[in-house]
């Protein structure tokens, strides 16, 4: 059987093609959401140049237990970031996350439809394969079973593009990132964090159309 790998699998190959994606997202030639559409198609070039296809990005099926699952994780991950973690970050800063760049959607549906297309491309299918099946896939040849450091890392990584939100913003990425990270470690299915990701971005989209982007600070007034 003649081997299709292309790239050797050693830990250093694996955090140069991690590094590359990653700078990608800073690249001067794309712009949102193009940059993201490069990144995937370098993602799934590199994973299939090192490993012959692509199942360590774990695009497995959808049935309804996944179903479940995606539903069961985006309401525990809704309420709890937007009623516990966001208006407790806000208070420990002192400042609400930055969403001020968002108010070039509020009440124009034009603008809505196309950001919330892009969002499911670069953000929920992008994102989370960067951050999640790529970044799990590489940091794994560094950490072995040790999966709690690439949480950790991913979420690292998840956060800093996110630096223009504030403070308050990247922490919450943070914690996102978090998130994410452990729902991957457990379910080892893309599909579902692209899934939820991409829920918690709709959400996010449709309050900020309606101008309600304080609801993630309204809680904190009380507090």
């Amino acid at each position: 059987m003649i081997d299709s790998k292309v790239l050797p699998g050693n830990k250093w190959v694996a955090l140069l093609l991690l590094a590359i994606a990653f700078l990608l997202i800073y690249n001067p030639f794309t712009h949102f959401p193009y940059t993201f559409c490069v990144i995937i198609a370098v993602i799934l070039l590199f994973t299939y140049l090192q490993d012959g296809n692509l199942k360590n990005l774990n695009f497995k099926k959808i049935g309804l237990s996944e179903i479940m699952i995606i539903l069961g994780c985006y309401l525990v991950l809704e309420l709890s970031m937007d009623f516990v973690f966001q208006p407790l970050v806000s208070k420990i800063f002192n400042e609400p996350a930055d969403y001020s760049s968002f108010k070039v959607i509020e009440g124009n549906p034009q603008k809505y439809f196309k950001w919330l297309f892009n969002m499911w491309i670069s953000a929920a299918v992008g994102e989370e394969l960067l951050f999640r099946a790529f970044a799990f896939s590489q940091l794994k040849r560094w950490f072995g079973k040790n999966q709690l450091v690439i949480v950790l890392l991913s979420a690292v990584m998840f956060s800093l593009p996110h630096l223009y939100q504030g403070i308050s913003g990247l922490v919450m990425t943070f914690l996102f990132g978090l998130a994410f990270g452990l729902i991957y470690l457990k379910f080892k299915n893309i599909w579902i964090n692209i899934i939820i990701h991409g829920l918690i971005d709709t959400v996010f989209l449709t309050l900020s159309y309606y101008g309600l982007t304080d609801f993630y600070s309204g809680f904190n007034i009380i507090l």
